[in-house]
Order: structure tokens, then sequence, then C-alpha cells
């Protein structure tokens, strides 16, 4: 009897631990199946994948410099969602042309893939709307020609010269290392005017040289703009105003105009010099998700300037430097329809018409009837005067 009931006993002991092996093995085994799923998933779309970072999820994105797309959804716990998913994209080319390109999901490589132009921009402005489970999620990329590739090998460049935290340029903008470039941008939170200065090493302004700067804007709608190059001057004054020269001297930039009523979620900067270009996303960094949620950080680059009253003062300058040239020192007044009437007079010389008065030192003046009638005593010259044929200057 001892023996059966101790065999009993251990009867339900063997069955009480199967059950419980029985009930460890299942979360590992759908633990391994996900890892695996995920392994293929990120094996396809490549390492070097964009991922962004939205409430729901994370969608990570492959773009080609041919165009082709690979695209992955996950959920916030990490797991591919490979059901009820669907998309869309909006190419924009160069010239502003849109182009719809549907995004249709692969089920032997896990993905969603898609066929679009190829790149052939600085950067290229695609929209893209996922239908994750019955929710839209949205956003905008800007991709380089070399596509997301490029975009994650020049974030791995340039985190090895990475500046310290919170390090701004010598103007006060933001400084983003592209490629070889230490670029320092920011702009105004009035107008909008963005401006872009090269840096040397020891962060002082140089010569812009030929490059051509491209940015792309996430802020209430997405932009792309080319900037133009404000070159060095030396035609500089000593009249003007001291910072006025030293900004027009020294320290060109490139310029161009923004729509941002606040800083923008993304920015993306495209430097083409000398047939080479690099590309950088403001605060990416490779291999991490870059968030575009609501709860997102901005990227700081509205700052208050003076640049709109050195534009200001350097206009009145430059009007007050005309004002004082020198003319030649004759004034020559022609009327009557047939025969002329010429008179030279030097210096403080009054020409006066129904609403003109002009009182330079001297001044080369010339009024053809009818348009401008002369009534007596309408000239006064205080040199002496030489009438020509068939006029008299002073009397009718």
């Amino acid at each position: 009897m001892k023996i059966t009931k101790l065999s009993g006993v251990f009867a339900l002991l063997l069955i009480a631990a199967a059950a419980a092996c029985g009930k460890g093995e299942e979360p590992q085994t759908e633990a391994n199946a996900t890892a695996e799923v995920t392994a293929t998933a990120e094996s396809a779309i490549g390492e070097d994948a964009y991922v962004e970072d939205h409430e729901s999820g994370k969608a990570a994105f492959n773009v080609a410099a041919d165009g082709n797309v690979k695209a992955a959804v996950t959920g916030p716990d990490g797991k591919p969602i490979r059901e009820n998913v669907s998309g869309t994209l909006l190419w924009k080319g160069p010239s502003g042309e849109e182009k719809t390109v549907p995004l249709t999901f692969d089920e032997k490589a896990g993905l969603l893939v898609a066929a679009g132009p190829k790149l052939e921009a600085d950067l290229t402005q695609i929209g893209y709307t996922l239908n994750v489970g019955g929710k839209p999620w949205s956003g905008t990329l800007h991709v380089p020609a070399g596509g997301t590739a490029q975009l994650h090998a020049n974030a791995k460049g340039a985190a090895d010269l990475r500046l310290p935290e919170g390090k701004l340029g010598p103007h006060g903008g933001r400084i983003e290392i592209v490629g070889d470039d230490r670029l320092e941008l920011l702009v105004d939170e009035a107008t909008g005017e963005v401006r872009v200065y090269v840096l040397d090493v020891d962060l002082k302004p140089v010569d812009i040289g030929e490059r051509k700067i491209t940015l792309g804007v996430v802020a209430d709608a997405p932009q792309v703009v080319v900037l133009t190059p404000v070159t060095a001057r030396a035609d500089v004054n000593a009249d003007v105003d001291a910072d006025v020269n030293a900004k027009l001297a020294a320290g060109a930039y490139l310029t161009g105009k923004l729509a941002l009523a606040a800083d923008p979620l993304k920015l993306t900067i495209a430097v083409r010099n000398a047939g080479r270009s690099a590309v950088a996303l403001c605060g990416y960094h490779a291999g991490a998700a870059f968030a575009v949620h609501a709860r997102a950080p901005r990227v700081k680059v509205r700052v208050k300037t003076d640049w709109d009253a050195h534009a200001r003062a350097h206009a009145h300058a430059h009007a007050d430097l005309k004002a004082k040239a020198n003319f030649d020192p004759k004034v020559h007044v022609h009327t009557g329809a047939g025969a002329g009437a010429r008179a030279n007079a030097k210096a403080n010389v009054n020409v006066r018409a129904p609403s003109v008065r002009v009182t330079p030192p001297s001044i080369n003046f010339q009024v053809k009837a009818p348009s401008v009638s002369i009534p007596k005593p309408s000239f006064k010259a205080s040199a002496s005067a030489r009438a020509s044929a068939g006029a008299k200057v002073g009397t009718h």
C-alpha cells in the first residue's frame, strides 16, 4: 500500500513537472520564432536602413539609389507586423512633379516593397503613408542620391568628429558636420532667412568656395530649399558700418528662405563640392531610430538676429555715398522745339521745375520739352552763361 501511495504521489509529481516544462517551453519557442523572423526581416532590409520612431512602433526604410524601396514595420513590443499592413510613397521630383508609388507586402521577404524613380537630386523628398492595422502612420524622408545607405555611412563618419555638446558657431548658430565640412546654420526667427557658413577646424568662417548646399526640412509642411551663395566682397567702404563690412568681407555664406513657425522636426543638409557629395540628418546617429512623434525633440536653428537692421544700415549708407559722388561740374539745359538753349554753370546751380529742386555741388541735368516747363525766373546761375543760337536764358 505504501509503495502504491508513493507511486501515485510520484506519478502526480511527474505529471505536474511535465506540465510545468510544457508551459516553460511555449514562451521560449515563441521568442525564438520571433527572433528568427526579426533577424530575417533585418537581414532582408539591410543593417544600414533608416528607422523612424512613431507613437505606435517603428518604420524602417532602405531606399536604394535606383529607386527600389524596402520597408519594415514593428510594433511597440519590437515584433514585426506582417498582417494588415500596406502603404504608399509620394515621390517629389527635382522640378516639383509628384509620383505616387504603392508599397506592397512581399510574403517571402516579410517586407513592404516598391519601385520608385531613380534618385538624381542632391535631396529627393519622399512622403510615406503606412496603413498599419487600419491606423495611418505618416512621415517624410529626404534622401540623398546615394540612398539611405549614404545617410547611414555619413552619420557613422561624422561620429568620429563630434563637437562638444551645445557648442555654437561664431554667429550663434548650430554646428553640423557634413562630410569633411563643419557648417554653421541659423535661421532668423522673424524673417525665415537662413544662412549657412563654412568653418575651419578652429570654427572660424572661411570662403564657401564652389559648394552647393540643399536643405530638406520637415516642419508644418515639408520643403526642399537650394541655398544661394553670397561671396566675399572686396569693394567695402569706410563710410559703411564696420559690422556690415565685416559680414561682407569675411564669413561669406549661403542663404535662402524657410517657412518656419517653429524649429523643425527634421533637417537634412546635402553638400556638393568639387564633384563630391555628403549629407547629414541633424541629430541622427547611425543605427538608432529617429523620433518623429509628437514628443520628439526639435532641431534648434531659429535665433534672433540683427540682419535686417544691418541691411537697412547698409542701404542708407549706400544711398549717402551715391549722393556724395562727384558729377560733371556743368549743367546742360535744353528747351524749345526746334532751337535749344544751353547754359553752362559751375558749382551752386539751382534748377527749379514745378516739383523738382536739385542742389548738388555739380550736376549734368537735361530737361526736354514738353515734359518739363521752366517758367521765369526759372533758372539762376552764379556763373556766366552762354546762350546758343535761337534761345535766351531768363528772358522770353
